[in-house]
């Protein structure tokens, strides 16, 4: 690592030394100084500034006991390769890492978060995930409409919109399910040219020929939620590890059902404490070290339509004050606008003094 300069550390303290990983937003900035503010009172703290998008990553982290790092940017392919960096920090380098893999593996994949929630009997719009043709399109039969059609990937409401009828969704399906349509027409016994003859005029054939000129394999995904109504807003809790929390209110794009990436943030609207503690739970219970959860209600019954370990920094500076949790079902308001690579911070030197006692993250 490249060390700042610190104190000078006294024979017998306990040291422990972070490296900070880059990033492009500038959060490894907050966190230097979150550390740095720290050190007088955490004797023992050591902190560096390490590139792990370079080819060297490894040995720049290697005298590291934590790793901090908000990767730099967002998107399928690029949480393909952080989930498989953090994996390799924690098990093959044995490091503790914030956020761990717990937290990244279903990140950009609403379909991987939907097995979770579902999992701990969260409650929450009735969602469908499929990769079968079949089934979904079955499916779209005996659905009650609009539906909320998503991408597995994508935030602030990309890829998101309402289905009002069946022949929208089927059509969407056919698009989707293209590659699997023409590994079909194989079944007919004609050949590729009289295949591709017919494939003309034919809804999902040019979103056929534009994944095989991708080079994409021949599976398709169906994921979308139910319609809830009578939200002009939704609700975005901020989880950070099971100790912190903030919230916020977030309000409906003008005439559209959608909240994400509207830029409306309402931070006056109480919050509910039970909203908070929900999450601070599902924290708790997936070792999860920062979650953004956007809740919709329902007779007033909260339901998460989904969560990302990925958010707005200002968004969360611009509520007055956080909450911590202290007790089951006691939560303390700390007053001030606060950065989150803050509480990440405060957070992430609790995860390695837990794992400094052999402590599994959740516990």
């Amino acid at each position: 690592m490249r060390h700042r300069p610190h104190r000078v550390f006294q024979q017998g303290e306990l040291i422990l030394k972070i490296a900070i990983g880059t990033d492009r937003g500038g959060w490894h900035n907050r966190f230097a100084e979150a550390v740095a503010n720290r050190i007088p009172c955490r004797p023992g703290l050591e902190y560096g500034i390490v590139n792990l998008d370079r080819s060297d990553w490894v040995g720049s982290v290697a005298d590291a006991d934590l790793v901090i790092w908000k990767p730099p940017y967002m998107g399928h392919e690029f949480a393909g390769y952080v989930k498989e960096k953090i994996y390799f920090l924690e098990r093959h380098l044995g490091k503790t890492v914030v956020p761990g893999f717990e937290t990244v593996w279903h990140f950009e994949s609403k379909a991987a978060q939907s097995y979770l929630l579902s999992l701990a009997g969260t409650p929450s719009p009735r969602t469908f995930v499929s990769f079968d043709y079949d089934e979904s399109d079955g499916q779209a039969g005996r659905e009650e409409y609009p539906v909320v059609l998503k991408s597995s990937a994508g935030a602030g409401s990309v890829n998101v919109r309402a289905i009002r009828n069946r022949d929208d969704l089927l059509g969407f399906l056919r698009r989707t399910f293209s590659l699997t349509l023409w590994d079909r027409t194989a079944a007919s016994g004609a050949g590729r040219l009289s295949r591709l003859v017919s494939g003309f005029g034919r809804d999902w054939f040019s979103d056929f020929l534009r994944r095989r000129r991708r080079g994409e394999q021949p599976f398709g995904m169906a994921y979308w939620q139910e319609f809830i109504p009578g939200n002009d807003a939704d609700l975005r809790i901020t989880a950070i590890g099971d100790r912190f929390a903030t919230g916020f209110w977030r309000r409906n794009r003008p005439g559209d059902f959608r909240a994400s990436g509207s830029g409306r943030l309402d931070y006056d609207t109480p919050v509910p404490h039970e909203a908070m503690l929900m999450c601070l739970d599902l924290n708790k219970r997936f070792g999860f070290d920062s979650m953004a959860y956007d809740i919709l209600f329902r007779d007033g019954d909260m339901l998460i339509s989904e969560m990302s370990y990925g958010y707005s920094d200002a968004a969360v500076h611009g509520v007055a004050g956080y909450w911590v949790f202290e007790s089951p079902g006691s939560l303390k308001f700390v007053p001030g606008h606060t950065w989150p690579q803050e509480l990440w911070v405060d957070w992430a030197l609790i995860k390695a003094g837990r794992a400094a006692e052999g402590h599994a993250p959740g516990e």
